[in-house]
């Protein structure tokens, strides 16, 4: 990868906003496989399942753009995503092949449709009011100047555009050319009742035939047609069955089945007054009656029982609430904890959600190999240098566990005499005793190290090794096992089929903390292409199967991903990732020890794609005092 892809990553879109945005796309859409994109104008598209916001907001202050961006998404996510209809679309879109003023027949359909959608969104999630608000002060200062522009050209068209936008938003034009303007408000004053209805409407084709009516008007006297793109609406936007503007319920998509077989249907089948159809039957019983409740099956056959469409919640779907609240209750305590912690392995969804970006990506692990003479000689020279940064980090942590295995309980009704007697005086029911805590036998944790071998890490890599060294050295004394893996992507085998990715194991779980192990450290060596994300689910795979209570993630890496068919979605990829991992219970932290400097760029996507557990350091000096607060925080929580 080269040096200017962060910047060129962040010239397209902020790395945490574009995720941020794509979080809510997905939650508002309700599909997981949602993509986020820049583009010209915003849009949505149920086929590719994609939202594409406008880059109209790239170039405005960080506060603004956020805004504009959020916007496009709620409009696409919560309205377009629900209630455009894409057979209105169609339809409209072959209306404007024929139509004499096509782009603008196009953009003032997009217009209303848009402004119908907002108000759709403000009603249904009202704190959405506050960003469509500065998204329309943003627009209507932009749009204020453009329409002086245009009627000093006599670009009529895209006057007419603007002003109708002005009327929905209750813009106030002081355009100078005012007695162009009031020819120009007094014709649209006729399309006034066609605009009122669009603010009613229901659906979708009512806004298009709205939209045909007002352009056989606008056709008489409109001789040139609209040449700048202000509005736009996409083909294939919209979904299949919409939803009409006053629909109260809950929107929820039904989850798709695994097979596709359907149930024929039989007579006599009993069905409960008032109640949809839904029966449970699927291979592992022959029972299709309904019983009091409705289940969500991700496996079984389908009936032609109603469902398709998005449906309100009942008090029947809150029915075991309460069985369901004790049941994880006693899952948190007693027998049930030490049950959980026995059977945990790997989870049935850990390589789940990996996206088309990994769909080919394979892993072939490499054993560990026995150090030269000279790598075990030049780790001697780098334990020696890292000594004087290992021991306090290691002193500091060890009183910081000591104190918390032997720190006294206080106030305690028995126990030992406290000194402090004088509250036997001033309180009226003081606690004088304390008991002292047993010590602890040994701490419960597992580390993995895994280190970016990226073409990248090439002026980092010194660094990184004196990293590596130090933890390695600060693990082994501590007694606290750990793995050291290095990971690269071979770049030269790459086919349209398969992306082998390779990891170094340098250092392994059995013989970590054996004098002699680190010198395997040294054959870590930059190679080619990184996928990280691909390479932090395969690691919290491996630490998922050790039976410690706290498993930790250290990835020595400098933020930049870079593979085939990765570069640009290799961040995103990472943080989902690493947000997945976190949620299995692994802890993730990133080190990027950088050669001497750090660049802003560099320090602002680790903590995009890590969050507050990044550590962004120039020179391995200065990790012993970022680190030893976030490694004395993980490790007592892994004391019984």
């Amino acid at each position: 990868m080269f040096v200017g892809k962060l910047s060129l990553l962040d010239d397209k879109i902020d790395s945490l906003l574009h995720m941020q945005l794509l979080d809510l796309a997905r939650l508002f859409t309700g599909r997981k496989e949602m993509e986020l994109e820049p583009a010209f104008h915003a849009a949505y598209e149920e086929a590719a399942a994609r939202i594409t916001v406008s880059q109209f907001w790239r170039d405005f202050s960080p506060v603004d753009k956020t805004a504009g961006l959020k916007s496009d998404v709620y409009l696409r996510g919560i309205g377009s995503a629900w209630f455009t209809s894409a057979d209105a679309v169609r339809n409209y879109l072959i209306y404007c092949q024929t139509a004499s003023l096509p782009k603008l027949a196009n953009q003032l359909f997009a217009l209303c449709e848009d402004m119908r959608l907002e108000r759709i969104c403000r009603r249904r999630r009202s704190g959405t009011a506050r960003v469509f608000m500065q998204r329309h002060r943003i627009l209507t200062a932009y749009y204020q100047h453009k329409l002086r522009s245009h009627l000093q050209k006599g670009e009529l068209a895209e006057s007419i555009l603007l002003l109708v936008y002005g009327w929905f938003t209750g813009a106030e034009w002081t355009a100078a050319q005012g007695e162009q303007l009031q020819e120009l408000m007094h014709r649209l004053s006729g399309l006034y009742p066609l605009l009122e209805q669009v603010e009613e409407a229901e659906h979708t084709t009512e806004v298009a035939a709205c939209c045909e009516a007002m352009m056989d008007s606008l056709a008489y006297w409109l001789r040139r047609d609209a040449q700048v793109q202000y509005f736009w609406m996409q083909p294939g936007s919209g979904v299949e069955k919409p939803l009409p503007a006053r629909y109260e319920g809950e929107l929820k998509r039904v989850k798709r089945l695994a097979n596709e077989d359907v149930l024929p249907e039989q007579e006599g089948e009993r069905q409960l007054p008032g109640q949809e159809r839904m029966p449970t039957w699927h291979r592992e019983t022959s029972d299709r009656s309904p019983g009091l409740l409705r289940f969500e099956l991700e496996r079984g056959s389908r009936t032609a029982a109603p469902g398709d469409a998005p449906r309100e919640g009942d008090a029947a779907d809150q029915a075991l609430a309460i069985a369901q609240g004790r049941s994880l209750r006693a899952q948190r305590t007693g027998a049930a904890a030490g049950e959980r912690r026995q059977s945990l392995g790997v989870p049935a969804a850990a390589g789940h959600g990996e996206g088309a970006v990994n769909a080919h990506a394979t892993a072939t692990w490499l054993a560990p190999e026995r150090p030269t003479a000279a790598q075990e000689a030049a780790y001697r020279r780098l334990s020696e240098r890292v000594a004087p940064l290992a021991k306090p980090l290691q002193r500091a942590i060890r009183r910081t566990l000591e104190r918390k295995r032997i720190a006294p309980s206080g106030d305690r009704l028995f126990g030992r005499l406290d000194k402090r007697l004088t509250r036997a005086v001033t309180q009226e029911a003081p606690r004088l005793f304390y008991k002292k805590r047993a010590p602890v036998p040994q701490l419960d944790a597992a580390f993995a190290l895994l280190v970016d071998c990226s073409a990248s890490m090439y002026d980092k890599m010194d660094e990184t090794k004196l990293g590596l060294v130090l933890f390695h050295e600060t693990l082994r004394e501590l007694r606290i096992p750990h793995e050291v893996v290095g990971f690269w992507e071979d770049a030269d085998r790459v086919t349209e089929k398969e992306a082998p990715n390779l990891f170094q194991v340098a250092v392994d779980f059995g013989s970590s903390c054996a004098p002699g192990r680190g010198a395997a450290l040294l054959q870590l060596e930059p190679q080619q292409d990184n996928r990280d994300g691909f390479a932090i689910r395969r690691m919290s795979e491996r630490l998922l199967r050790r039976p410690e209570r706290q498993r930790v993630l250290l990835v020595f890496s400098d933020g930049e991903p870079s593979a085939a068919n990765y570069n640009d979605a290799g961040i995103l990829d990472t943080y989902e990732a690493v947000l997945q991992a976190r949620r299995l219970g692994v802890e993730v932290i990133s080190v990027f020890l950088a050669n001497g400097t750090v660049h802003e760029t560099q320090r602002i996507t680790m903590r995009n794609i890590y969050g507050r557990s990044s550590i962004v350091v120039p020179n391995v000096d200065e990790l012993p005092q970022q680190l030893a607060p976030i490694l004395r925080k993980l490790l007592l929580k892994s004391i019984f």
